[in-house]
């Protein structure tokens, strides 16, 4: 196997994403090597890999649907910082509502941290 490089798997995953969405983070990879099997049949890119250089791509939209889980300290799409959003409830206790993270849009709420699904489309 070879690991193709990160030009060849942005220009592919917009063509991917042209026709239609991925429903998934597995299923974005498996669509990314299935064209690039066409360019050389020893590229392959893995999932985590596609899902990164997605995030960098200016015109890609990347939801992050969550679970519960534990509280990240960085963003678990694409390790960037995270910012926190307080809220003061009744009795003055500050209490955490959101993380945000700006540079992959993740937002995490309501003891939802971790990331479940991703789903990846091409903005118009």
């Amino acid at each position: 196997m070879h690991i193709a490089k990160k030009d060849t798997i942005q220009f592919i995953i917009k063509e991917v994403l042209q026709e239609r969405k991925a429903s998934s983070q597995s299923e974005l990879a498996e669509l990314v090597n299935q064209k690039l099997k066409k360019v050389d049949p020893s590229y392959s890119v893995s999932e985590k890999r596609a899902r990164l250089i997605a995030l960098q791509i200016p015109g890609v939209k990347v939801m992050t649907a969550t679970k519960k889980g534990q509280l990240p300290r960085r963003c678990p799409s694409c390790s960037h910082s995270l910012r926190k959003v307080h809220m003061k409830n009744l009795k003055g206790k500050k209490l955490l509502v959101r993380l945000i993270c700006s540079k992959c849009g993740y937002i995490g709420k309501e003891n939802r941290w971790e990331p479940q699904r991703y789903t990846f489309e091409l903005r118009k």
